[in-house]
């Protein structure tokens, strides 16, 4: 025979008070001119005891109550496939800071893929309504989507910078231009001038401040920004020898085994003939282990202050429902809500002054 599923009804009836009364005493509180006896609370929670009674966290968010549990949503695959491990460290941070914070975190991993993206339309609006709060994180966001939760009030936090209209959109991201620019300044002091960027232009935000950091260091110095394609390795080396550079900061997401063993085969040695400085931790494995010089992404920092921020927002937006605002903790300031993270750097081994005589085919492209 099924179990009989225990309601609130229920725990009214054995406690001998009315479902509203049951509610308040699950959510902590009652609204202003209700008073409910510590008498009448103690029955409530022993009939809850007596009939074992779980509060629904669905039925609880719907009434407005909350229920500490917190979500995380990624637009793109979230587990490693073929050695990417790309939100790892994010999942790492958040985790601890969960712990710390006493929440549960819910992934949302059902939501429908459209042009190989997860996607919040239709269904996945709903299921957000299990948690307090959500997390995003990915690099290719459905605007559209995120406006939707700004335009209802829904707490979230990105993982990552994002630009919005009114700078209302809450993330907690990487200083991407202040590091890609330092790593510029660090080529400027070994003697190199005739430094590229290596990588694509695309429109995700961190692309973004990686060429704008790029490209304000290099005038800074009075140098012309030289971009260099690595969607094909082997094109992308002979473009690199035939313009005679001597340095280059990479993007993370190239094959850079593929690259660089493409440049070693013209002749073209690292960091003796030409110095790499990559823009972040590397997205593909690198199998040979060669300890690459450039930035890191604090990325479990990212995640452990992400989701603290979200616990902040949610805890607001429930203080704001008091009557009382003297018990109000102080509102969430631009500085709390748009967070960027400094980008360490790191001493690798692909780092060298420049060349007495760089090596290049005679008329070479600036």
């Amino acid at each position: 025979m099924p179990r009989h599923r225990f309601t609130q009804a229920d725990v009214a009836a054995l406690a001998g008070v009315s479902q509203s009364t049951v509610s308040f005493v699950l959510n902590g509180n009652a609204p202003a001119g209700v008073r409910i006896s510590e008498e009448t609370r103690k029955r409530v929670l022993e009939a809850i005891r007596i009939i074992g009674y779980s509060a629904n966290p669905v039925a609880q968010r719907l009434a407005g109550g909350r229920n500490q549990i917190l979500g995380v949503f990624t637009y793109e695959t979230t587990f490693p496939r073929g050695g990417q491990d790309f939100y790892g460290a994010f999942l790492v941070g958040i985790e601890h800071a969960a712990e710390q914070l006493g929440v549960d975190t819910l992934l949302f991993t059902s939501a429908r893929v459209v042009d190989g993206r997860r996607r919040l339309s239709r269904d996945g609006w709903q299921r957000l309504g299990i948690a307090d709060g959500c997390l995003l994180l990915g690099q290719h966001e459905d605007q559209s989507e995120l406006q939707h939760l700004l335009d209802t009030s829904y707490p979230f936090v990105f993982i990552g910078k994002r630009v919005s209209e009114g700078r209302r959109l809450p993330y907690v991201g990487a200083d991407y231009v202040t590091a890609t620019a330092r790593q510029v300044e660090r080529f400027v002091a070994l003697g190199h001038t005739r430094i590229g960027y290596a990588g694509s232009r695309g429109s995700d935000q961190s692309t973004i401040d990686r060429v704008d950091g790029y490209r304000e260091a290099m005038a800074r110095h009075g140098l012309p920004s030289r971009f260099v394609d690595v969607h094909d390795a082997e094109a992308a080396a002979d473009e690199v020898v035939e313009r005679g550079l001597t340095a280059l900061v990479v993007a993370p997401e190239n094959y850079l085994e593929d690259f660089s063993d493409a440049l070693e085969s013209r002749g073209r040695r690292i960091p003796e003939d030409i110095s790499i400085l990559l823009l972040g931790q590397p997205l593909h494995p690198v199998p040979r282990g060669r300890r690459w010089s450039g930035f890191s992404v604090p990325r479990e920092e990212m995640g452990a202050r992400a989701l603290v921020l979200l616990s902040r927002i949610v805890n607001e937006a429930s203080d704001t429902r008091r009557d009382d605002a003297r018990t109000r903790p102080p509102a969430l300031d631009d500085e709390d809500l748009h967070q960027i993270l400094v980008c360490p750097d790191i001493d690798g081994e692909t780092i060298a002054a420049v060349p007495p005589h760089p090596a290049r085919q005679e008329g070479h492209r600036s």
